[in-house]
């Protein structure tokens, strides 16, 4: 088996716990292959003999894995997803960060990494993923954004408001007025999408959530749609740009830009363990449900 690791380079305290799990794996007779910048990272504190009988791959490019793991927090885990691409490796992640929410494993419960993730004894879940495309002077641009949580559309680097039109399906437009409006899905509901009041999808759902950011009047709620929907985007404000960020990776647009947002023909595989459901996740990672005493 190919394993393809990635992580954050913030493992203070996790280094012989990195340097034991990729040993072992080593052991095993996988093949292991790292995204260049996390081996260097794990050289430079491990030593270069770290690196002995690793390949890499650069992170513009998919490692061709059966299975990939992400070591850090959720953005290390958005970072792998977005590494892997559209060959839907699974991948699983190994928390070291501050959430984890999308991590099913961690050093804390090692054993859980050799008993299971490394066994093959999980389960995956299916993460659906939108796709962004641009329009410039009518035209659609090849270069396409790619989002496993969400989609922001932000003023940027100014105070101007903007006026949002989100047209569904070619029908007649829905109009946000405020700082911006978050187009998230299910897995993403947990993340922007919650902080400014949308609902809690179950991962499993086929919806998106249409979230206003700051919104300028009480009457724009949040909006869930079917994920089959195409939304066209189109922007007005008083500044010449405004900003998209697809999982918090951002580009500037000009305000004739246009944006189609619909869903991506690949999901992403997500690890979980064997028995785990997604109330738990709500319980143990967002205290949902627990007990007050």
């Amino acid at each position: 088996m190919r394993i393809a690791i990635n992580g954050n380079r913030h493992q203070e305290g996790h280094l012989e716990e990195i340097d034991r799990l990729v040993s072992h794996i080593i052991r095993q007779n996988h093949d292991v292959v790292m995204a260049e910048p996390f081996l260097r990272y794990l050289e430079s504190n491990l030593g270069e003999r770290f690196g002995a009988g690793i390949d890499y791959v650069p992170l513009t490019s998919a490692p061709n894995a059966d299975l990939a793991i992400s070591i850090g927090g959720d953005g290390a885990f958005l970072k792998t997803a977005r590494w892997i691409g559209e060959a839907e490796t699974p991948v699983a992640g190994i928390n070291t960060g501050h959430l984890g929410y999308l991590s099913a494993f961690t050093f804390e419960n090692a054993d859980e990494i050799y008993s299971q993730l490394l066994t093959g004894d999980f389960r995956i879940e299916n993460r659906s993923v939108l796709c962004v495309g641009i329009i410039k002077n009518g035209v659609l641009q090849p270069t396409r954004l790619t989002a496993l949580n969400e989609v922001a559309i932000t003023r940027g680097d100014n105070s101007s408001m903007l006026r949002i039109a989100a047209r569904i399906d070619n029908r007649s437009s829905l109009n946000y007025m405020g700082d911006g409006l978050i187009i998230s899905t299910p897995t993403g509901s947990t993340a922007y999408n919650l902080s400014v009041g949308g609902p809690v999808l179950d991962p499993e759902l086929a919806g998106w959530v249409l979230s206003p950011i700051a919104a300028h009047s009480l009457s724009m709620r949040p909006l869930v749609v079917k994920d089959s929907s195409v939304i066209e985007i189109s922007v007005e404000t008083r500044a010449e740009v405004f900003r998209v960020s697809a999982d918090g990776k951002p580009v500037t647009l000009g305000v004739a830009d246009r944006l189609i947002i619909s869903k991506a023909p690949h999901s992403v595989k997500l690890v979980q363990q064997p028995h785990h459901a997604f109330a738990d996740t709500l319980r143990e990672k967002l205290g949902m449900g627990t007990t007050l005493v």
